[in-house]
């Protein structure tokens, strides 16, 4: 049995394979291996059977003349056009964009999409693949085949005649401090940022963000957990868009809030404030949650109206209601997905972060929550070096600016 193996023994890495049944691959920093998959990137034991770190971390000192990149936010108008491009796993599958479609079209949206979806997949899976970019060619698109996702991006032959995607909906594992230290996030968001924008300068991403598993019976400690790691998927695109700058580009990366949207949603469910939804605890929870991380049609379609607010920003209200479901509830979810998204965008900067924020609030706030979930506490001490570390030598902590590390991958 999968529970008898002592996971107290495991190196952080190879707990995730074991707790999230995924494999580790390793970062390796901004390196693209010749061939098979990298190593763990865990760092070695000392004689003390403590894992060595490449420096101690900073204090929150700010960064020598980096504060962040800009928010493209601030003053965004209303669109009523949208080609969305979806890349991630099952926690954005079907039916959301489903779901989505349904909401703008009816809102009278001019809306098309298409997807790569790879089910348990970090972003690697997606792009570098194993080998040789083979990622770009894996996972199931709108149609249930697959696409070469290089090329669609490129040209899309799933649009109408002349038409470019505007919009990539993106996201990475769930396990998101794992895949930042052992699957290089930052560097294959980045990659697939600029596919995007070699087929549309003008196109925007939004990196979603996703959620790990709840206690549906007792779920403060996930509600505590997943406030505090909307810091560090800020992190994230808040680096890939300092990367940017630094370029000389105008494009940036979007946040995307959706674990925190949920959280939203589940506290006004719990304190008894969406009508058609009642009972304990966990039977409110079993309205939203299928099982303890994905979630049932109705709670897709409160995502698919969190979506459908950020890249339109507009309401999704009066939207049509989908076929068996409690009209007088889903108009409260449609209600409810506009008020915190728009409440988030209306914050100057909202979603970007200093670098040296980064240091400090991943180890003190996200660090302990992460690993307490995942049932593995005596990793928090390593969690805690690696990302307050302001002087990592290849294949360390990301939050760092100016990065002496950072090259962007190769083109494809």
């Amino acid at each position: 049995m999968l529970w008898t193996v002592n996971t107290s023994r495991l190196k952080p890495c190879a707990f995730l394979a074991v707790f999230l049944g995924l494999a580790c691959t390793g970062q390796l920093g901004q390196d693209v291996p010749a061939e098979g998959p990298p190593d763990s990137g865990v760092h070695p034991l000392d004689d003390a059977g403590t894992q060595l770190d490449a420096g101690a971390g900073d204090a929150g000192v700010p960064d020598a003349g980096s504060p962040d990149a800009g928010s493209p936010d601030a003053g965004t108008a209303p669109i009523t056009s949208a080609r969305v491009f979806f890349s991630g796993h099952s926690l954005l599958d079907n039916p959301m964009p489903d779901h989505f479609d349904d909401i703008a079209t009816s809102r009278g949206k001019d809306f098309n999409w298409n997807q790569q979806n790879v089910i348990g997949s970090p972003l690697r899976v997606r792009t570098w693949g194993n080998n040789g970019w083979e990622g770009y060619r894996s996972g199931k698109n709108r149609s249930g085949d697959s696409m070469n996702v290089v090329q669609e991006l490129l040209s899309p032959r799933t649009l109408g005649p002349g038409e470019k995607y505007d919009t990539l909906l993106i996201t990475e594992r769930h396990d998101l401090l794992g895949t930042v230290e052992w699957e290089n996030t930052i560097g294959y968001l980045r990659h697939f940022h600029d596919r995007l924008i070699a087929g549309n300068p003008q196109a925007f991403t939004y990196f979603y963000h996703t959620w790990l598993d709840i206690d549906k019976s007792n779920p403060a400690q996930w509600i505590a957990y997943e406030k505090n790691a909307r810091a560090a998927w800020e992190c994230v695109s808040s680096k890939v868009n300092l990367t940017l700058q630094d370029d000389g580009r105008p494009d940036r990366v979007v946040a995307l809030p959706g674990s925190t949207a949920l959280v939203h949603l589940v506290e006004r469910v719990i304190a008894n404030e969406v009508p058609g939804i009642s009972g304990s605890t966990s039977q409110k929870l079993n309205v939203l949650f299928s099982d303890n991380v994905h979630l049932t049609s109705l709670g897709s379609y409160y995502m698919a109206s969190v979506h459908h607010a950020a890249v339109f920003r507009e309401s999704p209200e009066g939207a049509q209601v989908p076929s068996g479901e409690n009209a007088t509830t889903v108009r409260a979810l449609q209600r409810i997905a506009w008020e915190f998204v728009s409440a988030y965008y209306a914050q100057p900067g909202a979603g970007e972060r200093t670098m040296a924020d980064c240091r400090t609030r991943i180890p003190q706030d996200v660090c302990p929550g992460f690993w307490a979930i995942l049932g593995s506490p005596q990793n928090v001490e390593g969690c805690q070096r690696f990302f307050g570390n302001a002087a990592p030598g290849q294949g360390g902590n990301p939050f760092v600016w100016p990065d002496p590390n950072w090259q962007p991958l190769p083109a494809p």
